[in-house]
């Protein structure tokens, strides 16, 4: 009879400590909701003040516990096929952002035009907007140049070229590109392209990833050359490609 009457104890004590658990368990994930739903609005909310327009949110990551930042997905319709990157530090509550690389791209691209036409007069300049989030100090009227330090790691540039002499001349006229580019004080990562004859004019903002990147990309370019450019100008990373 005692024994029974323990175990029936036990038994009352065990299913109110599950109860407790699963109380427990359903509090904290509501506290993760509410923590997620706050930060997200948070930083909604730092955009729109920002910039002075709306934001349509993609996603919020939270999970990813050795970051020291929160960080959230959203497109704008002036860009509505870019993914923008904002991220908010936990220490400090900081919130930075990616979106003004996708307001400097118009600008660089006509500035780095006017100088990769006087070494490759049959060429084509694309800036690849993204990246990581810059310091809010970052204004739109900032230099292109000093933009180039602060943007890590540097100005993300394609450059396609149709020249019937690549073979003799690309190291010429690759150095003849980095000394106006530290003149200049432009920290670039260039992606060069020599294009079969009669496609270039085919390439465009559209098409470049894939024609240039892509499966069938032999069809299109003879050679690639990559070239990083470092705090001195000079190149730290430099390779050329062929494309079969």
């Amino acid at each position: 009879m005692i024994e029974k009457i323990a175990i029936g104890i036990i038994s009352i004590i065990l299913a109110i400590g599950v109860c407790g658990c699963m109380s427990n368990s359903k509090d904290s994930k509501k506290d993760v909701v509410k923590q997620e739903s706050s930060v997200k609005d948070m930083m909604m909310e730092h955009m729109r003040e920002k910039y002075n327009e709306e934001f349509e949110f993609v996603n919020i990551d939270t999970e990813v516990w050795t970051a020291p930042y929160t960080e959230m997905i959203v497109k704008s319709e002036k860009f509505p096929n870019h993914r923008i990157v904002v991220q908010r530090y936990s220490e400090t509550g900081a919130i930075v952002d990616n979106y003004m690389d996708f307001h400097m791209k118009e600008r660089i691209e006509e500035e780095l035009t006017e100088i990769v036409k006087k070494i490759y007069p049959k060429s084509k300049v694309f800036y690849r907007p993204g990246g990581r989030p810059v310091p809010n100090s970052v204004t739109p009227d900032i230099s292109i140049a000093e933009y180039s330090k602060i943007r890590l790691p540097g100005l993300p540039v394609t450059i396609c070229i149709e020249d019937p002499d690549y073979e003799t001349n690309k190291e010429e006229k690759i150095e003849e590109l980095r000394k106006v580019l530290e003149e200049k004080k432009y920290i670039c990562n260039l992606d060069v392209f020599y294009i079969k004859e009669g496609k270039i004019d085919l390439i465009n903002e559209d098409n470049e990833t894939e024609v240039l990147t892509g499966p069938h990309n032999a069809e299109w370019v003879l050679i690639r050359g990559n070239f990083n450019m470092g705090d001195s100008f000079e190149f730290s990373y430099y390779e050329w490609r062929e494309i079969k």
